[in-house]
């Protein structure tokens, strides 16, 4: 062979291994980050607060795309059907992973996912008037179980996770009451302060923001919540439950292994930023990163609680 002819195939193989290797670095391009409810409300923040520093890990811009509708499905069905290639993620709350499949014939399910982190886990609460005589969870289980079917616990919704945590403390504890569905958080609080309810669930910084109209009974989760240890929670009374409001981002099933990997190093990174932390400080909230192997984990522990929960309840489709 002519030494030209070498030259210009070694020329062109470098050029042929140059263009592969671009081809596989990720990202070369923004990356869009779906979140399924409007704007302004916990998971926007959480996802705004995060999609900065998480960005500047990952080497790329990151757009939020708020998709909402159907208690957050239509954004989750959006990711799920997007092409698999790392560059659009989701920001999934609990309800659109763990309990909206339960209840609607969904064009996903949870193994329609690859799963990139734990982004947020926020404890819930069992609340109540300021004047209310329950002052811990065992005075109203106790009340409950003498006064059967007298107690009300509004929901802001059936099927959503305060009300699948008011499914979760009668089965744990076997009192009777009655769910009171409301459309929204604030009809639900305006019911309980004009005394139609008695309590409902609601996020920890629900708390901080309405402390001088209501207390809580007990916190719905495994440990002392570090960003309020002062608060007891159900364990801590005897009764075990763990009902925390999460989130966390996933992408299309079978994203390459470069760009899951890229992605979970960066939220971790990004959740460990002092901008999120001081964010997440602000709302009572303790940061609580996942790698994705163990968030799968635990959404389908999450799915599969629920799923009976839901199922006992006569609520399961």
């Amino acid at each position: 062979m002519k030494l030209s002819n070498l030259v210009a195939a070694a020329v062109g193989g470098l050029v042929l291994a140059g263009a592969m290797q671009t081809a596989s670095a990720f990202p070369d391009r923004p990356v869009t980050m779906v979140v399924p409810f409007s704007a302004g409300g916990g998971t926007d923040i959480t996802s705004r607060t995060l999609s900065g520093p998480m960005a500047e890990a990952l080497g790329a811009e990151i757009l939020v795309k708020n998709t909402a509708g159907a208690g957050g499905t239509i954004g989750a069905a959006e990711v799920a059907a997007a092409r698999a290639d790392g560059y659009t993620i989701g920001m999934m709350p609990v309800g659109p992973m763990t309990t909206q499949p339960h209840l609607r014939k969904l064009p996903y399910a949870p193994e329609s996912f690859d799963y990139i982190c734990l982004a947020y886990s926020a404890p819930s609460s069992i609340v109540v008037r300021k004047d209310s005589p329950f002052n811990s969870l065992t005075e109203m289980v106790d009340y409950a179980k003498a006064h059967p079917g007298e107690l009300n616990f509004g929901v802001q919704a059936i099927g959503s996770i305060p009300h699948v945590a008011g499914l979760g403390i009668v089965e744990a504890t076997g009192i009777d009451m009655q769910f009171i569905p409301y459309k929204g958080s604030a009809p639900t609080f305006k019911a309980m302060l004009d005394g139609s309810v008695d309590m409902f669930v609601a996020h920890i910084s629900f708390l901080t923001q309405n402390a001088d109209q209501v207390k809580s009974i007990a916190m719905l989760a495994a440990e002392p919540v570090s960003t309020a240890p002062e608060l007891p929670t159900a364990k801590q009374q005897g009764i075990t439950l763990d009902f925390p409001i999460w989130g966390g981002l996933v992408a299309p099933k079978g994203i390459p292994a470069e760009a899951r990997d890229a992605l979970e190093s960066a939220c971790e990174k990004g959740m460990n930023s002092k901008a999120f932390g001081d964010r997440m400080a602000s709302l009572r909230m303790p940061v609580s990163f996942m790698k994705g192997s163990d968030f799968e984990a635990f959404v389908n522990s999450e799915f599969a609680r629920n799923a009976k929960l839901l199922t006992d309840a006569g609520l399961a489709k």
